[in-house]
């Protein structure tokens, strides 16, 4: 029964330290300010859905790096100027229109399932029965 104590205390923290990245993100999707920033670089290829594209964007003189999407390429072209949320002093940019409270979610649900790992191998290392009747 550790393999449940242990999986729960990592799935615990990974969960913690997760959810202070995405509420950073958070934080810029609901205070970000909507500014136009130019495409500095494009991807060499937008080709496949599995790999991860990165464009790089330049505001105020400062490059920020960014993840795209496949379709992004047919839409943009270097130099042109595109809508981002910021947060000056943050060193990530998000799209108008994208969010990060679907992770929440997730993440919630996933720190549920540490949490409950932790009390299961507690309660079977105290020799307690575990009648559960659903």
């Amino acid at each position: 029964m550790k393999i449940f104590l242990l999986g729960g205390i990592i799935t615990v923290l990974a969960c913690l330290m997760m959810t202070l990245g995405n509420y950073r993100q958070y934080l810029v999707e609901r205070d970000g300010t909507k500014v136009r920033m130019q495409i500095l670089k494009m991807p060499g290829s937008c080709i496949g859905t599995k790999v991860k594209h990165h464009a790089k964007f330049i505001y105020e003189k400062k490059v920020y790096v960014k993840q795209v999407g496949g379709s992004f390429c047919d839409k943009h072209w270097e130099g042109e100027y595109v809508e981002m949320k910021y947060i000056d002093g943050v060193s990530f940019i998000m799209f108008p229109s994208e969010t990060v409270v679907p992770a929440f979610y997730i993440l919630f649900a996933s720190l549920i399932f540490g949490m409950g790992c932790i009390v299961y191998s507690r309660l079977r290392r105290r020799g307690q029965p575990l009648d559960v009747k659903l």
